[in-house]
């Protein structure tokens, strides 16, 4: 396992307007997270912004995805949202206990989450979507048209709150100062402008195509 890079989580003072657009300060002031392409580590067709802050009651994750056709159509909680465009953030709040949470977020806020109690479960993702995160909060913003691949978009953006209490790893408490959780967070786009059709990029630099490879990704120390 490569040394693994330390994102700082910020603590904000007050909570944040779930709307998509993330125009707070404290959004402007956080760290952004830049996106690669799996083992090349090249820099995506489609450039990703994403920063996370916390609070009291949430864990909050904000992307901005640059995409030029934007594709979503699926609605119901855990739909095969990997079959569009959608972001993932996979999140590990213990460095010793092997349980971790994938959930997805699509441009038309639908939420599909998983509890898997190993990496070892990876391969039964549906059976572990069961779980929902009770709680979640989503909001998004798109700048182009849905689901028309006639014309260019510009983005899409996600805002979403994960209640710690909603995570039962956790137990009921909230993650402490200087705490550190493994995570990364990951994009599938589509688009009739990529000659492969589907793009796959993540945060962390990925030695293999799998986005349950935690081994490569990235400490979140809450500050």
């Amino acid at each position: 396992m490569a040394h693994r890079i330390i994102y700082n989580c910020s603590y904000v003072d007050k909570p944040l307007s779930i709307d998509g657009i993330l125009n707070e300060d404290s959004w402007h002031d956080a760290e952004t997270l830049e996106f690669f392409i799996p083992v090349s580590l090249q820099t995506p067709l489609s450039r990703t912004e994403a920063k996370i802050l916390y609070d009291d009651r949430y864990l909050y994750i904000g992307f901005r995805c640059y995409d030029l056709d934007i594709r979503a159509t699926y609605t119901e909680r855990d739909s095969f949202t990997w079959e569009q465009d959608v972001v993932e953030a996979f999140i590990k709040p213990s460095i010793n206990d092997p349980g971790y949470f994938e959930f997805e977020f699509s441009p038309v806020r639908t939420i599909f989450d998983a509890f898997l109690p190993s990496s070892e479960y990876r391969q039964h993702v549906i059976e572990c979507s069961k779980w929902n995160c009770d709680g979640i909060v989503i909001g998004s913003f798109i700048k182009g048209t849905l689901n028309d691949s006639s014309d260019m978009d510009e983005y899409w953006s996600i805002e979403v709150g994960i209640p710690f209490k909603g995570l039962p790893l956790l137990k009921g408490r909230t993650p402490a100062k200087n705490e550190r959780w493994i995570f990364h967070l990951a994009r599938y786009d589509y688009s009739v402008y990529n000659r492969f059709t589907r793009e796959l990029s993540s945060c962390a630099r990925l030695t293999t195509r799998d986005f349950h490879n935690l081994d490569d990704a990235l400490f979140l120390e809450f500050r």
